[in-house]
């Protein structure tokens, strides 16, 4: 895996379905990322581009049996797996709350997987988490809905230049991030280190061609390092393991 310009990327942003659970989606032209982060105890649900378990809508499912690529049957029904067309990039949990990020081609591999755009303005999202268990099952009639999400353009748009002058490494990386910019010619930069969920959890100002980040304290997972210099700004992802 590798870090890549995140060009024409949109998000979500943080989107609280309920008051202990909530995700973020990412799009560009190539991939879509997902982060749910929700109780570690209770199943955990995302459905794609429809309001309600319509037969053949794409959803994605965190149970006790682990992560699921489905579709759904009609309500009533429980989805059955897909083509595992998901990466797991991180599945962590930290005092009971359970961090999962995924990554995907905007198109995947079923008729029945959704595909995708990062120049709609929208997606049809819903969503369900387990009625106090974490086995699936009926989720219960409080614990699931349906919304409209709007897509924003994920820290503005990039600037080509700097974006082809930008290098980030190495890829995946442990403890130590280099940002070089091949024409920086003494300029003011400011680099921000934003976690999936869209929270900044690094800052710095830098005045050199090269700067070395140190990431050795963050959770394993994806990053969005965002640089941004007088002439414009640029955006890659990186994994930090």
């Amino acid at each position: 895996m590798a870090a890549f310009t995140m060009n024409a990327q949109v998000t979500t942003g943080v989107i609280d379905f309920t008051a202990n659970y909530s995700g973020t989606i990412e799009i560009d032209n190539t991939n879509v990322t997902v982060t749910l982060e929700g109780p570690s105890d209770l199943w955990l649900g995302l459905g794609f581009g429809v309001d309600a378990m319509t037969s053949g809508g794409d959803v994605i499912i965190h149970d006790s049996s682990g992560f699921s690529d489905s579709q759904f049957l009609g309500i009533g029904s429980a989805p059955i797996p897909d083509t595992q067309d998901w990466t797991i990039v991180t599945n962590t949990v930290t005092s009971g709350v359970r961090q999962l990020t995924i990554t995907r081609p905007i198109a995947g591999s079923d008729l029945s997987d959704f595909t995708f755009d990062e120049t709609e303005p929208s997606i049809l999202l819903v969503w369900a988490h387990g009625d106090g268990t974490d086995n699936f099952g009926y989720h219960g009639a409080n614990n699931r809905n349906d919304l409209v999400a709007p897509l924003n353009p994920i820290l503005g748009v990039d600037d080509n230049s700097l974006a082809s002058n930008l290098k980030i490494f190495p890829v995946p990386a442990i403890d130590l991030v280099t940002v070089s910019i091949a024409d920086f010619n003494n300029d003011k930069a400011t680099i921000r280190l934003y976690s999936m969920l869209g929270q900044q959890v690094q800052e710095l100002a830098i005045s050199e061609k090269s700067t070395i980040i140190d990431i050795s304290a963050l959770p394993t997972g994806v990053y969005i390092i965002n640089v941004s210099t007088k002439n414009g700004f640029a955006s890659k992802k990186i994994i930090k393991k």
